[in-house]
């Protein structure tokens, strides 16, 4: 009895680079007040994994310490992409596709800093259960009012950053921020703040990476950030509703700077004071540093001038659109009157269309008229082919042919009586015809599985099409004269056929013994391995295989040892190449027609 083994590889991988099965983290340090979002992704490079050669599912899960183990949240089922979320969450978004999957965590809480595995499952070469995972933390950093006390303590240590000048000009050189303007009028004019990150060439053995840059008030805090591998967020404290314009983007090229720029509009004198741009930088050994630069803007109430040039560029404005309204009514004018003009088209046309439809009308009353005339004829026609063939049928009766090489006839098949009695299929088509058919399968509704009695007498129904000839039967006709044997075969929507001369069978004394001669045709030569082979079935052995090849491939042929053909097998079976085998076209699988017929040279 065969025993499975199940094998679970756990394997924990740090470098993401070096691994097939990856899980990925953005970011790993969260905060209320600053992580907006938390992405988790768990994917498989290159659609392979080590070790495995079928891969059934990927899980993402979760540490749960009070259990002390790993809680499942979302699996996929790699052959069906068919998803299911374990675990639901209150503001989250999934995503996933080919071998990979995303859970979104909006607003993360210090609940969700725990430990994220995702786990592959799937089977080896050798069909062995095989499961390996990934892990990666995400850690709380306690915040409480964080951005509000970074200002507060930038303020306070301002003095300590002029005495350490020369390590924070060092650092702030990285860091640049600049505004639109320090002096902005009250409602009238924006402010464009941008903030930029530069990779100086210092940095490299520093291994430093940029995680966070931020535009800050020293009153209304957050004004815009954004994360590394994600979009800028833009927030609206103290209700004031100026509308903000924000973009950005976090670099891993250091040919490239980072940045955040944010355009505030219809400022107000409250929002005057200093802005802070602040960069958040990851080092391998020093950990996470914070580099700022800060600038003060001026919100002040607009003069009488300020206020006269902003009517006149009102009034500039409004006379440009009323030019441009006056040249829009011209053109609406144009457009009217090039409507009115295809609308007269429009009615000549469908005049015209009219006409034609009545004659089309006229046309199809002649058609339908003909029609039913070609009906009729084709109904007399009907009529007189079947009358045809009743007469070639009753002429063929009349001769008492001896030999389907006699009959004469339409239709490709043609069930007669020989002379001698023998009820036959005829194939009148086929290279020629004159072919008498002693093996026939087409549908598999008859069981070839019988015993030598029923080989030797023949089984089936020939007026079906589905039938064995009988052993005794194909013998007598054999002995008289000498026959071709070919064997027609559909497979996957193809024909092929082999042939063979000399075919003869010899009687049952000699256990219907197989001989042929040459092969010619295109199906390959399955049949010469059976050449002088005697018959056997379930009841007799005549094989030369010590157990019964019949019994074996549920059969009965002139079996060798045991076959390379195997026409009378099971229908539409795969298994065991117990079907209706060719060996050179089926292989192991069945065969959709088979056709043995044999014609007098």
């Amino acid at each position: 009895m065969a025993h499975t083994v199940h094998l679970t590889l756990c394997v924990v991988l740090v470098s993401l680079s070096s691994s097939e099965l990856i899980i990925d983290v953005r970011p790993d340090i969260i905060s209320v007040e600053i992580t907006a979002q938390l992405v988790i992704n768990c994917s498989i490079t290159n659609n392979q994994v080590q070790h495995l050669d079928v891969i059934r599912s990927l899980t993402l899960s979760r540490y749960n310490q009070t259990i002390r183990d790993f809680i499942a949240l979302i699996t996929l089922d790699s052959s069906t992409l068919n998803l299911k979320q374990l675990t639901k969450f209150s503001n989250s978004q999934v995503s996933f596709g080919n071998l990979y999957l995303a859970l979104t965590l909006h607003y993360p809480t210090q609940f969700d800093a725990k430990v994220y595995r995702c786990s592959v499952n799937g089977n080896n070469a050798n069909g062995t259960d095989i499961s390996l995972s990934a892990k990666k933390g995400v850690q709380y950093e306690t915040n409480s009012t964080a951005l509000i006390e970074e200002i507060r303590r930038l303020k306070k240590e301002e003095d300590t950053y002029k005495c350490s000048f020369k390590k924070s000009d060092r650092q702030g050189s990285r860091v640049h921020f600049f505004a639109s303007s320090e002096i902005i009028k009250e409602r009238i004019e924006p402010l464009t703040l941008n903030c930029s990150f530069q990779v100086l060439e210092e940095d490299e053995n520093e291994a430093a990476t940029l995680q966070a840059l931020y535009i800050l008030h020293e009153i209304n805090g957050v004004i815009a950030t954004i994360n590394k591998g994600q979009s800028v967020l833009t927030t609206i404290h103290g209700g004031h509703s100026n509308s903000r314009n924000a973009k950005g983007e976090i670099f891993d090229n250091e040919l490239k700077d980072s940045y955040l720029q944010v355009t505030l509009s219809n400022l107000q004198f409250s929002e005057s004071g200093k802005y802070f741009c602040e960069a958040h930088t990851k080092r391998s050994e020093r950990g996470v540093e914070r580099l700022n630069k800060m600038l003060t803007i001026s919100v002040l109430s607009p003069t009488f001038e300020d206020l006269v040039k902003v009517i006149e560029k009102v009034l500039r404005k409004s006379d440009e659109d009323n030019k441009s309204i006056h040249e829009h009514k011209q053109t609406l004018k144009n457009m009217q009157e090039d409507s009115d003009a295809k609308e007269k088209n429009i009615k000549c046309i469908e005049e015209d269309l009219n006409t034609k439809q009545q004659n089309i009308i006229s046309l199809k009353e002649d058609f339908n008229a003909f029609q039913q005339t070609m009906n009729t004829f084709r109904e007399k026609l009907e009529v007189i082919s079947a009358n045809v063939l009743k007469i070639e049928r009753e002429i063929t009766e009349e001769k008492k042919v001896t030999s389907c090489r006699e009959v004469k006839t339409r239709e490709e098949r043609l069930v007669v009586t020989l002379a001698s009695g023998l009820k036959v299929m005829c194939d009148t088509k086929t290279d020629g015809g004159g072919w008498i058919i002693f093996q026939r399968r087409i549908y598999g509704i008859v069981d070839f599985y019988r015993s030598w009695q029923e080989y030797r007498d023949g089984f089936g129904d020939i007026n079906i099409g589905e039938f064995y000839l009988g052993n005794e039967h194909i013998y007598n006709l054999t002995s008289a004269a000498k026959y071709d044997l070919r064997i027609d075969i559909k497979y996957n929507r193809n024909s092929y056929f082999a042939q063979y001369s000399d075919f003869q069978i010899l009687s049952e004394k000699d256990k219907y013994k197989l001989k042929i001669g040459a092969y010619s045709g295109n199906a390959g030569d399955n049949l010469s391995y059976h050449n002088n082979m005697s018959f056997s079935t379930y009841d007799k052995d005549n094989d030369l295989l010590g157990s019964n090849c019949a019994t074996n491939y549920l059969s009965a042929w002139w079996y060798n040892s045991c076959h390379y053909s195997n026409l009378n097998g099971q229908w539409g079976s795969k298994v065991n190449s117990n079907g209706v085998i060719w060996n050179s076209i089926t292989g192991a699988e069945s065969a959709s027609f088979t056709e043995m017929k044999i014609r007098e040279k």
